[in-house]
């Protein structure tokens, strides 16, 4: 019994490290589906050591206590497997398009809280230990084993969805958790599920929901409109350079440059919270409109480029004129949306920044000719 507890008291001490971890970063947004396991998993273990003590003292402990700490023992246990399903669901974007498929996913953790107010506990004794068993236990193991297999099956079929990295972390995980709770019901008194939940909060961690590496790609986006930031054009564009650049045949780049008209006066006569409705309408303008781009990214302050690569200029063409027709279906600005572009592309191989000095410049040409007419909108 104390190897049991030593090891149970381990685990709650690395997912106590976990959860202070990601609250004094404060981790948001996503971020928070992982929070949520390693809670659970907390839990789940906390309650284990209590059962331990408790189904040894069964002289002492009032039976409805000792049933009651296995009932939320088990219940931990459930919810973890509910929120690591929901962590993958939430990656493939499921839950936000088809609901129903939430409320299926929660209808086994339903089943098994009505089977709570039917189903016995009974209590064995094993190679030093007792442990539960009966019919609500192994409702509790065959609930947490749908889950398993529920995950295991999203991650097969939409398995091209997965980057190959998270698929190779997400498998064994789940395989973990599986022969652990096999294990259990055969061999009850091992108590394994802790360690094995324990295991798969570390792997995540180390594997998908690291905030290092959460605000290092934080640090590729503009936070006012979502799209990539100068500091991953950059990025992006030294490694098409180094990817393409080095081919045999000729591989083409294409820049689109996009610089807004009129920021400045929105800014000086309407205030800068205006100016940024106006970025933020640009932005979705250009994201929505160049759908053959790489990427559009945020250069800084009304300055936008969209990166092409093995571009068709006809194709091209079309996806700017269509930027300029749908700038006159934006409302909610107190100015007309224009955006003055400029497009230039070339062979990776020469000179890259002259390609886009080139289209910087039609850009600027563009700006030049369009009209300087400002219509007032009404709010």
């Amino acid at each position: 019994m104390l190897l049991i507890l030593r090891e149970e008291m381990i685990c709650a001490v690395v997912l106590i490290f976990l959860i202070v971890y990601y609250v004094t970063n404060k981790v948001k947004d996503k971020k928070l589906l992982f929070l949520k396991q390693v809670c659970f998993a907390l839990a789940h273990v906390i309650f284990d050591i209590i059962t331990v003590v408790t189904v040894n003292n069964r002289d002492v402990i009032p039976e409805f206590a000792n049933r009651f700490i296995h009932i939320l023992f088990y219940l931990s246990g459930i919810l973890f497997i509910l929120a690591f399903h929901n962590y993958i669901m939430d990656m493939l974007g499921l839950y936000k398009h088809k609901q129903t498929l939430k409320v299926v996913g929660y209808a086994p953790l339903a089943f098994f809280i009505v089977l709570l107010a039917f189903l016995p506990i009974e209590y064995v004794e094993g190679n030093g230990t007792y442990y539960s068993y009966g019919p609500l236990v192994f409702a509790g193991y065959g609930i947490f084993i749908l889950y398993c297999v529920s995950s295991m099956i999203f991650l097969f079929v939409f398995r091209q969805k997965f980057e190959t990295r998270v698929k190779w972390a997400l498998m064994p995980m789940i395989g973990v958790m599986f022969v652990a709770v096999v294990v259990q019901a055969l061999v009850p008194e091992l108590l394994m599920t802790g360690a094995a939940l324990t295991f798969v909060c570390i792997g995540v961690f180390v594997a998908l929901d690291n905030p290092d590496k959460y605000y290092k790609e934080q640090a590729l986006w503009d936070f006012l409109t979502q799209l990539k930031n100068r500091n991953c054009y950059n990025k992006d564009l030294e490694e098409y350079i180094y990817k393409f650049g080095n081919k045999k045949s000729a591989y083409r780049i294409g820049f689109v440059v996009a610089d807004m008209n009129c920021l400045k006066i929105v800014n000086d006569h309407y205030g800068h919270a205006e100016g940024d409705k106006l970025i933020m309408a640009a932005a979705e303008i250009l994201h929505t409109n160049l759908k053959s781009a790489e990427n559009v990214y945020r250069l800084g302050g009304d300055e936008f480029v969209a990166i092409y690569l093995s571009p068709d200029d006809d194709v091209v063409a079309n996806e700017i004129e269509n930027v300029k027709e749908n700038c006159s279906k934006i409302t909610g600005c107190v100015v007309l949306l224009s955006i003055a572009i400029g497009y230039a592309a070339g062979n990776i191989d020469d000179n890259t920044q002259a390609i886009f000095d080139m289209a910087d410049q039609l850009m600027y040409e563009n700006k030049k000719n369009m009209k300087k007419e400002i219509h007032v909108m009404k709010k």
